[in-house]
């Protein structure tokens, strides 16, 4: 039996094929890598305090712009309706609207809160796929939670000013369409709560 050797060459087309696998692994390692190693720390930003405190604040500005403009609104209504500013009724219906305010401010926050810790799993969803190879797609379809957040604040305002026109026997002074106008916002009966996943996503990470 002869002592030659086992070791098999290479054909062209592996030598090829190995040769593109280390020009791609080149790229990735030199240029790509350092994208993803951004992409990680805004995945990590996604769950900061800063990020959770910042959209609280912002929910809080948005029900405040909104609910002024419905006091607004409805003190106008309330005159127009002789209202006595004085009574019971008045201090009742302008009461209603800060309980309003105040319960739907933190249902609001604590859904924009949830939203931005689900987008924070999307991402690390995304992560996972990444360093797989795999498509990222977790996130797509997260638009602005703190957008959410505003048109909900409107829709929420919106709706207290009509119940509390028509509680104090004040629609048609002002009417409840006020609110809708000033915000160039439409009419919102119902919750407009939209979630995070419905519209594509941007890029941004707010």
């Amino acid at each position: 039996m002869g002592g030659g050797g086992n070791e098999i060459e290479e054909t062209s087309a592996e030598k090829a094929a190995a040769g593109v696998a280390n020009e791609q692994w080149d790229l990735y390692k030199n240029e790509l890598s350092q994208y993803e190693d951004q992409f990680m720390e805004k995945v990590d930003d996604l769950n900061s305090e800063q990020k959770y405190n910042d959209l609280a604040g912002d929910t809080n500005l948005a029900y405040q712009q909104a609910f002024t403009q419905a006091r607004s609104n409805t003190v106008d209504s309330l005159a127009s309706a002789g209202v006595d500013p004085t009574s019971g009724k008045y201090k009742a219906t302008m009461d209603g609207l800060t309980e309003q305010q105040i319960g739907k401010q933190i249902d609001t926050t604590n859904r924009v809160q949830t939203d931005q810790a689900n987008k924070y799993v999307a991402g690390l969803q995304d992560v996972v796929s990444m360093g797989a190879g795999q498509k990222a797609e977790a996130l797509s379809g997260y638009d602005s939670i703190a957008t959410n957040a505003q048109k909900q604040a409107i829709s929420d305002a919106s709706t207290a000013q009509s119940n509390a026109s028509a509680t104090a026997g004040a629609v048609g002074a002002v009417g409840g369409a006020g609110l809708s106008y000033y915000m160039n916002k439409p009419s919102s009966t119902t919750d407009t709560w939209q979630p995070s996943n419905k519209k594509p996503f941007t890029g941004s990470f707010g």
